[in-house]
């Protein structure tokens, strides 16, 4: 909040006299006269700066982002007055009194501040963080016919549309946990999702409340995966980059992992060409467990999905070594079950 006085504070100094030089102008013609100089100024600034901005040999400084700034405020001040100052006259020529137009001319600068400050003071009331009741909520989340209780700080992303892009509450983030306490009334009221996933990426922004002390047997390896990940690791543990739980029907397959099952992607291998499919000894969702892989400068990046359990599906990716690809599978496979595990049904 200091901040956003002080922004105040430098607005009041740098944008009053470009603002009040429009206001002063008698009438008509000495506003156009004035807008078109000054704007004209302004303009040839800008198209200047953009010139520099736009060679790759630039470099900016703290100089030159200093003299942005000062270089926007006085354009939108001079802007507003002009516009100010316009209204004013157009209500004069209306019998408007005298002293009202002197008095809009000069509230009219509160304008200025508040195009500046309005959108700090939004981003600081969306970023907010939940309330104590919101952080300590669990939500009763079904994907088809499996239920879970995923708790407030979880880091799951919830989806209750066919599609990414809507009804999406990333839980990992403070909005995204204050809508869905909204949603639910802070976990009293049960949702149907048709996706929940979970990013190993996400890790870096805040540590799981999970892997706190004392760390559940069956949150261990997705801990130790969280403190991996932190270092640029995160392929190093038998833990999945990504997984999704989801109602195959209620999704936009391609939108989250691709497939309900890639055992039976793997029949039909001509509709997925460079991809090769490993099959391992394990039956997941009465079917092999399949891994579906490509190669690219990192390594072998593999996924699987199949029916899991109560009409979900569940897939999820990883990095692998080519050799090693059904065998640490598995081991991913019965780790990424084991972590759902601790979320199914209610606590």
């Amino acid at each position: 909040m200091n901040g956003l006085i002080n922004v105040a504070s430098l607005l009041l100094y740098l944008g009053l006299i470009p603002y009040a030089i429009p206001t002063v102008m008698p009438n008509w013609r000495w506003l156009l006269i004035t807008a078109s100089i000054v704007g004209g100024l302004l303009f040839a600034l800008w198209v200047q700066d953009w010139i520099m901005t736009s060679n790759p040999l630039y470099h900016e400084g703290i100089g030159g982002a200093l003299g942005r700034g000062l270089a926007l405020i006085a354009t939108v001040s001079f802007a507003v007055g002009a516009g100010v100052r316009a209204l004013s006259i157009f209500l004069r020529s209306r019998d408007l009194r005298l002293r009202y137009v002197v008095a809009l001319c000069a509230a009219g600068f509160a304008i200025v501040p508040t195009i500046f400050v309005v959108p700090g003071l939004w981003q600081q009331w969306q970023h907010r963080p939940p309330s104590q009741a919101c952080r300590a909520a669990t939500f009763k989340v079904s994907v088809g016919g499996a239920t879970f209780a995923l708790p407030s700080t979880s880091m799951f992303s919830i989806y209750l549309g066919r599609t990414s892009r809507t009804n999406a509450y990333h839980l990992e983030t403070d909005s995204g946990q204050r809508d869905f306490c909204g949603l639910t009334d802070h976990g009293k009221h049960p949702v149907e999702a048709t996706n929940i996933s979970l990013r190993l990426r996400n890790f870096a922004l805040r540590t799981p409340a999970l892997c706190s002390d004392p760390i559940p047997d069956w949150a261990a390896t997705y801990c130790a995966a969280h403190a991996a990940a932190r270092q640029g690791k995160q392929d190093v543990i038998d833990f999945p980059l990504d997984v999704n739980v989801f109602a195959a029907e209620a999704v936009n397959l391609g939108e989250f992992l691709g497939s309900r099952s890639t055992f039976e992607d793997s029949q039909h291998p001509e509709l997925h060409r460079g991809d090769d499919f490993v099959r391992s000894d394990v039956i997941a969702g009465g079917q092999p467990l399949t891994f579906q892989c490509h190669d690219n400068d990192s390594g072998t990046w593999c996924r699987t999905s199949y029916p899991w359990r109560d009409g979900a599906n569940l897939g999820y990716t990883f990095q692998s070594g080519r050799d090693e690809v059904a065998a640490r599978g598995v081991r991913i496979d019965a780790e990424t079950r084991r972590f759902l595990s601790g979320f199914a049904g209610s606590r």
